[in-house]
């Protein structure tokens, strides 16, 4: 398609406005959009440019810039691993960041816990990690996961664990009925796991939240990957209950980036054996946190 460039000036372009306007009122409800963009994003047009990524990483508002440094630059913060006056600061804020997050996603506090890691491909590598391969498992993955899910596909095989193989994304209801038929065939023997996307990278297609509750009625856990899915919907952990679920802060508002979670069912993390050293305990329950040993820092 070849578009033409043409010069108009000022007057034509208020012309062309209130004419698009008239032709489409509609648009005058957007403009609290307008507003924020002006107010949150303005150097989107102080740089004249345009920003459609919203699906690989949202932008961060000025106001989280503003508010983080204000944060940084009136407390003092130290590692939250320690007892010291800095550190329990600084525990105090990632415990209220996990109880927010809960909130955000209508988690009972009761049933899921949130551990933070560096970005959505290391709430995979959390899972993997915390939750051991022993030979006779199983994974059940879909071709068009993101590479997160094949690192643990790869995983997986290094130690011998059985898998299956989705030929394509699933959209259509016969895709669901194969999905659970290789369920049903491949019985999980230990720790079963099906992984897959709310909404596909790949495709922007969107999987039915209702797998979950069939997967885990055929005795497997779930892993939802819901990276792509939560920054234009809304999860509710209330209705959904996946074993795993696996997002990235960045892709949801911008700022932070690199930094994710791994939101998981405790009945799940009894599972766990923690191989973590050093600072990376206090991100686990306290019951799961690994007991010092030598060269272990506490």
């Amino acid at each position: 398609m070849v578009v033409e460039s043409v010069d108009l000036d000022r007057a034509q372009l208020d012309q062309a406005f209130a004419s698009f306007r008239a032709h489409y009122p509609g648009y005058d409800s957007t403009s609290q959009l307008d507003r924020l963009r002006a107010t949150e994003y303005g150097r989107l047009d102080a740089a004249g440019q345009l920003y459609l990524d919203y699906t690989g990483g949202s932008l961060y508002a000025d106001s989280q810039v503003r508010q983080h440094l204000a944060l940084l630059a009136e407390n003092v913060y130290g590692n939250p691993h320690s007892a010291n006056p800095t550190s329990h600061a600084a525990t105090e804020l990632v415990e209220r960041a996990r109880d927010y997050i809960l909130e955000f996603f209508n988690a009972s506090s009761d049933e899921y816990f949130v551990i933070f890691t560096q970005n959505a491909s290391g709430a995979f590598e959390a899972r993997r990690r915390i939750v051991p391969v022993r030979s006779g498992q199983h994974l059940f993955d879909d071709l068009r996961q993101p590479h997160s899910v094949n690192g643990i596909r790869e995983f997986a095989a290094a130690k011998g664990e059985g898998q299956l193989r989705a030929g394509h994304s699933a959209r259509h209801a016969h895709d669901a009925t194969r999905l659970f038929a290789a369920l049903d065939l491949l019985k999980p023997t230990g720790n079963g796991l099906l992984a897959y996307p709310a909404q596909s990278n790949f495709s922007g297609v969107q999987h039915p939240l209702d797998w979950i509750a069939e997967a885990q009625r055929r005795g497997w856990d779930v892993l939802l990957d819901a990276a792509a899915f939560v920054p234009t919907n809304r999860l509710d952990l209330s209705r959904w209950h996946p074993d795993f679920v696996d997002l990235s802060f960045y892709k949801m508002c911008g700022y932070p980036t690199g930094i994710g979670c791994l939101i998981a069912r405790k009945s799940a993390l009894d599972k766990l054996r923690p191989p973590w050293y050093a600072g990376e305990r206090c991100y686990l329950p306290r019951s799961k946190r690994a007991i010092p040993t030598e060269g272990n820092s506490t």
